[in-house]
């Protein structure tokens, strides 16, 4: 397990470097139109020495590009210290190869969102009122449209910390988005953000695409988002890597997704997810902050994807068209955990072409707790998931109670299903290396169970269903294997 970490560690440690080498050097950005009007951030007054702060002259370029009707606001070589940049509307900004935007260390230059619109059916949780400390921000998009950021150049949040700030250490977000409309951020590094390096609050038609991002919080986080596609994105966090809720339309494909935490987690409901093409692994090469006094430091992920509307506050609504396929997890405690809370039920949610392996504590799940939730139709077709349990204690796991914000372990090492009407398994290979001493799947409340093809590792001596409520199973014929 210790040679496959560092292995793992150092693949992605050159991936980041190879693709530094590949925006500095073969990489062609996307060239800057001969029609637009560019503002240079030096011609009104920027330095780029690392040391001068640099915040009213780069304000003072994009609102000169703005007042004029749009157009380029550049960004050249160099280290340009700044507090919050105020993005307007019809804006790109675009930073040169070896541009540096790096946030200055004295939180007195940051600017907070302020949220106008919340719908009380539809709440966000999130501390955006009265200039709070939690909303400051390095790159700041205010009720905006059609702004891009690009170039090959870094944004770079210098990590600052903030004694006022979340946990007594987090400072401000990279960029954060809020009430907004047609925005692009592409081929740019985003990296150590003083809490969120990308956040999103209530946003419409936003891409982000060829991004890396870097340490920092959580890479990608959106709350409240309409026709959203994050694409071809190396994402590499301490905390989730991808995060959000009340989602409509919403594609994450294509992307490279390391954590300490969560590859993608959905703490609200959506509608129209698809996760596809993507690869989810651990460790994290970026720690989180979860661990003792003597080791602050924890890299091992969680749970490669988790769905769990409600699990940071009442979020009505529900889980419906969510298609996983096509993705690859490795080296992670869980690898899909989806749980539905008050006021949530969930509809065709479908997983196809997923491979696991290297799972290490607890088995997949799709479970509804309370009273009045439930999930139809949801599907596994062609996915195989192979775990290795070494916690002694795991096996012994009996009694469970209803999850909160994590997965936990289960007396079942496969699959746990409870609550569901309508569930597929469809050329589902699941295997163990190891020992094992529980059965492989547990259905509680579940109805109407069509299998054709699933096959699965004997535990010697053990029952490989428990069915507790009486589920009715048509078609299941397992074919276990020694």
């Amino acid at each position: 397990m210790m040679k496959r970490h560092i292995f793992w560690t150092i693949f992605i440690f050159l991936s980041i470097c190879c693709a530094d080498f590949c925006l500095a050097g073969t990489f062609q950005p996307e060239q800057i139109s001969d029609t637009a009007t560019v503002y240079n951030v030096k011609e009104f007054g920027a330095v780029g020495d690392g040391v001068t702060i640099n915040t009213e002259p780069i304000n003072r370029a994009i609102e000169a590009c703005a007042s004029s009707g749009g157009g380029v606001v550049l960004v050249p070589e160099g280290k340009f210290v700044t507090g919050t940049i105020l993005l307007q509307s019809n804006v790109t900004l675009y930073l040169e190869n070896k541009a540096i935007i790096l946030g200055t260390n004295d939180t007195r230059l940051y600017k907070s969102f302020n949220i106008r619109r919340e719908n009380p059916d539809r709440p966000i949780h999130l501390p955006v009122k009265g200039n709070s400390v939690w909303s400051r921000s390095l790159i700041l998009l205010d009720n905006v449209q059609h702004v891009t950021i690009t170039g090959t150049g870094t944004i770079d949040g210098g990590t600052v910390i903030d004694k006022q700030g979340e946990e007594g250490f987090r400072g401000p977000h990279g960029i954060l988005i809020g009430e907004s409309s047609n925005v692009k951020i592409s081929d740019v590094r985003i990296s150590r953000s003083g809490n969120y390096n990308i956040l999103g609050a209530n946003v419409e038609d936003v891409e982000l695409s060829n991004l890396t991002i870097t340490e920092g919080s959580d890479g990608i986080h959106i709350r409240g988002g309409k026709n959203i596609q994050v694409e071809n994105c190396k994402i590499y966090t301490s905390d989730d890597a991808i995060a959000g809720g009340y989602w409509e339309n919403t594609l994450i494909s294509d992307c490279l997704i390391n954590s300490s935490c969560n590859g993608v987690r959905l703490i609200l409901p959506a509608t129209g997810l698809e996760i596809k093409d993507c690869e989810i692994s651990g460790p994290g090469v970026f720690g989180h902050r979860r661990g003792s006094l003597n080791n602050p430091l924890v890299t091992n992920s969680l749970t490669g994807i988790i769905m769990q509307p409600g699990a940071w506050g009442i979020g009505s609504g529900n889980l419906e068209q969510i298609f996983i396929h096509d993705t690859r997890i490795r080296d992670v405690q869980t690898a899909l955990t989806i749980v539905l809370n008050e006021g949530n039920n969930g509809n065709d949610i479908r997983v196809e072409n997923v491979t696991a392996t290297g799972i290490y504590r607890n088995a997949c799940s799709v479970e509804a707790w309370p009273e009045g939730s439930r999930f139809k139709n949801v599907s596994f077709k062609n996915v195989s998931i192979t775990y290795h349990v070494n916690e002694e204690a795991i096996f012994s796991t009996s009694g469970f109670e209803r999850p909160r914000t994590e997965s936990r372990p289960l007396p079942f090492w496969g699959f746990y299903m409870r609550n569901v009407d309508n569930i597929t398994f469809e050329n589902v290979r699941l295997d163990y290396t190891g020992n094992e001493v529980r059965p492989m799947m547990g259905f509680d409340r579940v109805d109407n169970i069509f299998s054709n093809g699933l096959s699965y590792r004997i535990v010697p001596g053990v029952d490989a269903i428990k069915n507790a409520g009486k589920a009715k199973i048509r078609n299941i014929a397992p074919k276990p294997f020694k």
